[in-house]
């Protein structure tokens, strides 16, 4: 392992660059053994494993407040999830009642009912969902240390600071780590949305997940640069390489201060065309990065985590509380509301029967309008919330005019219901879609004088366009948001929705990314939404661009005939993420 400038390349997780020895860590694994317990053993049984969890909760407590000073209100309510877990009586009950029922340990009997979640995570088609996985092991490592009395982590003892090295890291982990002691995180698994790169943030630490092979390839104190700005790790990086990165370091720290100083700034074209900048949110806690990174509003909640987190339906009063908080937080700006956009290659329930191809069958509105009592809940808490704020409603995967009356009928329906009942609510709230379905895109024209505004849903858009599977990575290549066919039915349903004086955004990827968010600048959309963390970046790069100058090579790229073409054509006038 002695050769110069080798390199992997993992995920970005957290920003910044970190340059240091090497540190290999290892959280002890923990065997699982079944033990019968004796019919008069089992009262003391279940007093011992609910001693665990109150232990376990004890230890979260204390942890929070051990780090409270290094980590935002945001980051910590991950142990506040963590907890709440342990309290919750999906969990703990069944538990003890498996305990009762089946006479097997403590141990045994809570690995299996924490597995059963974790497995069902780890099938879930949105990758937030199954990077949860880890919150559930964290809870099981923690609770399974309590009932057999083994430390819980290994000893954690540096006084120079290093770039710790792991297959995983829990939320735990990263956070009893700390500020100081570790400088850089690199992990063989996880994502950008994994709890481990949520905390890496609050921490200010640079992060690379899923880089795979770190563990096998990078020894024990070899010194490594890791860059958590493109994913890239070198490992016993030359003079030359180690110099440029030192250089841009310094350059780090200064680009930093200039971000922050534009949070509070509009989001204006050097010619003067103003752009909303939203958040996508799926969590209530995501608030706090919304206000301070200065969005204009919330321009997509997803609201599957309700139903995700849990076996049955969430009620009406669980939903209005939600959606109330949001839209009170956020006030006076608005909050876009995307109604349930579940199917089979998300949740298998009773509700949807398993699917050979989940993508084109019975998901989102489709879902909604074949249960239309369970839409109607949605739909009243979210108009009863709407007195606390300005909330919007979407309704997502509309693929023509047909669905959408469905959709506003029943809308409409829940409106005089509540108000013949005398319960509060804005019966003028706007109406909007996601076109994200090229029949919708095709039809945009007819579509828009339904609706109030449009927000494109760019993720779909692409592989139903294309036909290529965004989460196959053996054909990733295909999956290209540049090919001249999606641009041009962006372009067309930006068009429709200005013809029938509709405002229209973007919420999928391509409006985080330089390249691509050029490009929709310039065939004039009118909101960009996307994780608060890309705000900062697509500000700056906002107020860097003349708006007249990238509306014409706007609409001279999407005449090329190529995804590479195009991206060469605009790479030019695209402002990087420099550091």
């Amino acid at each position: 392992m002695g050769d110069k400038n080798r390199v992997i390349n993992g995920i970005p997780a957290s920003p910044g660059i970190s340059l240091g020895r090497a540190y290999i860590y290892h959280r002890d694994s923990k065997t699982v053994n079944k033990r019968l317990i004796p019919s008069e053993k089992i009262k003391d049984e279940v007093k011992r494993f609910q001693r665990a969890v109150e232990l376990a909760i004890e230890d979260l407590t204390k942890l929070q407040e051990k780090i409270a000073k290094n980590l935002d209100q945001n980051t910590l309510k991950i142990f506040s999830a963590h907890q709440a877990v342990l309290e919750d009586p999906e969990v703990i009950e069944v538990t003890i009642f498996r305990i009762r029922q089946e006479k097997v340990n403590a141990e045994y009997i809570f690995n299996d009912v924490i597995n059963g979640w974790i497995s069902n995570y780890s099938t879930l088609d949105n990758s937030f969902f199954r990077e949860r996985t880890a919150d559930f092991e964290d809870v099981l490592y923690r609770v399974l240390t309590k009932l057999t009395g083994e430390i819980s982590y290994k000893n954690f003892d540096k006084t120079t600071p290093v770039i710790l090295i792991a297959r995983n890291l829990s939320p735990s982990d990263t956070a009893e780590i700390g500020r100081g002691t570790v400088c850089g995180l690199v992990t063989d698994i996880g994502g950008q949305t994994s709890h481990t790169a949520i905390v890496a943030r609050g921490l200010g630490v640079p992060a690379v997940v899923g880089a795979k092979v770190a563990t096998s390839e990078i020894d024990d104190g070899m010194l490594i640069i890791i860059d958590g700005n493109s994913g890239t790790i070198y490992l016993e990086p030359d003079d030359q390489t180690i110099q440029k990165y030192k250089s841009l370091l310094a350059k780090q720290v200064a680009f930093k201060t200039e971000l922050q100083e534009l949070n509070n700034l509009p989001a204006v074209t050097i010619d003067g065309r103003l752009i909303e900048l939203s958040a996508n949110i799926e969590l209530p806690v995501e608030i706090d990065d919304v206000l301070e990174k200065g969005a204009d509003g919330i321009g997509l909640y997803r609201t599957e985590f309700l139903y995700l987190v849990r076996n049955d339906l969430p009620s009406e009063e669980e939903q209005f509380q939600v959606y109330s908080e949001i839209a009170r937080r956020v006030a006076p700006n608005n909050v876009i509301i995307r109604t349930l956009d579940l199917g089979a290659d998300k949740i298998s329930s009773q509700l949807i029967k398993e699917e050979i191809n989940p993508a084109l069958g019975q998901r989102g509105i489709r879902l909604c309008l074949s249960h239309p009592e369970m839409f109607k809940v949605q739909l009243r808490a979210i108009l009863r919330a709407s007195v606390n704020g300005n909330i919007r409603v979407m309704f997502p995967m509309i693929s023509g005019y047909s669905e959408l009356e469905q959709a506003k009928a029943l809308f409409q329906e829940t409106c005089d219901d509540l108000k013949q009942a005398g319960i509060s609510h804005d019966s003028s709230v706007p109406l909007g879609i996601m076109v994200e379905v090229p029949s919708a895109a095709v039809t945009a024209n007819d579509l828009a004088k339904g609706v109030d505004f449009f927000s494109i849903g760019t993720n779909d858009l692409i592989q139903y366009t294309i036909a290529a599977d965004r989460g196959n990575s053996s054909i990733a290549s295909l999956y290209n948001p540049c090919h001249p066919a999606v641009l041009r039915l962006v372009a067309s349903i930006i068009d429709s929705a200005h013809n029938n004086s509709i405002w229209v955004g973007v919420c999928g990827v391509m409006a985080a990314n330089p390249l691509t968010a050029c490009i929709l600048l310039g065939l004039g959309v009118d909101e960009l939404s996307m994780s608060p963390n890309d705000i900062p970046w697509i500000r700056r790069l906002i107020r860097s661009v003349n708006y007249d100058e990238l509306r014409q090579l706007s609409f001279e790229a999407i005449k090329l005939g190529t995804s590479e073409e195009i991206e060469k054509y605009i790479e030019p006038y695209r402002i990087k993420r420099q550091f």
